[in-house]
């Protein structure tokens, strides 16, 4: 319980905290303020306080839609896609604060995020033509990811630092648990399933002809992914709203190059050190 103290008045004001508290932990509250006064004297706590100085974390909720796309690492043919619904999910990202090239709008964040994401459905594609089935299928994704951003903030000059318009584009190193399970729906290959994914899009075939003609594969992959990541956000009084594009790609195991593509639309609160 202590230690869930002691991270607590990171961002909460003990007073406060205690006001909210039953009496037997208001005691254990002002150790833990005690604590972190020690540590700030320290020079250890001094050099830390110093980078976490502008360092804030997100807590918010991300609605998003994601497309996954396996590829013959080999050939570089498209095997099968897993298309995602507009789902909510937990958002979790950490940033050292926003630093700023002089006096110019033009700045820079270094941070990361956590998230996970689950698709159901297969997309099957042919040409322009495509179709999202249910074949019982799944995939899912956790990320963990280092995102270096540059960005530019509108009316910074205006002296409003509660309230800030900022659009920006990073870079995205990350750790990906990845694990599911498909048919390969778009290996040409495979002449009868092709032609049955082909016969589903045109709607003169049921999608049990795909799940009797196509290979069946499970896959469970971790490992470094990398990619690139767009945005526009909107904060109000340490409320950030915000519309975002990633891409993540990543070689996975048994021959297939993994890359995901999502839209996401996501609303948090920022919680300073």
């Amino acid at each position: 319980m202590k230690a869930l103290l002691l991270i607590l008045t990171f961002f909460v004001q003990p007073a406060s905290l205690a006001l909210s508290l039953p009496d037997e932990y208001r005691e254990e509250i002002k150790d833990c303020k005690a604590l972190l006064d020690e540590i700030a004297r320290s020079k250890c706590g001094k050099t830390a306080l110093g980078l976490l100085k502008n360092a804030y974390i997100k807590i918010g909720v991300n609605l998003s839609r994601r497309s996954m796309k396996f590829e013959n690492d080999r050939y570089q043919d498209s095997e099968f896609e897993m298309e995602g619904e507009f789902m909510p999910s937990p958002l979790l990202s950490f940033s050292l604060g926003d630093s700023y090239f002089e006096d110019s709008n033009f700045g820079y964040q270094l941070g990361g995020t956590y998230f996970t994401d689950t698709a159901f459905k297969q997309k099957i594609s042919r040409g322009s033509n495509s179709q999202t089935v249910d074949l019982l299928t799944y995939s899912k994704m956790t990320v963990y990811a280092f995102s270096p951003t540059l960005f530019y903030s509108f009316g910074r000059e205006e002296n409003t630092p509660l309230n800030a318009f900022t659009a920006g584009i990073g870079l995205n190193i990350s750790h990906t648990d990845l694990k599911g399970s498909a048919y390969v729906t778009d290996d040409k290959s495979n002449a009868n399933c092709y032609v049955a994914g082909s016969n589903v899009i045109a709607g003169t075939a049921s999608k049990d002809l795909i799940t009797q003609t196509c290979d069946f594969k499970t896959y469970d992959s971790s490992g470094l992914s990398h990619g690139a990541r767009i945005y526009l956000a909107f904060e109000y009084e340490k409320w950030i709203t915000e519309v975002s594009s990633s891409v993540h790609t990543q070689d996975i195991q048994r021959g297939y190059q993994f890359s995901t593509y999502d839209l996401s639309f996501s609303v948090s609160r920022k919680l300073g050190f």
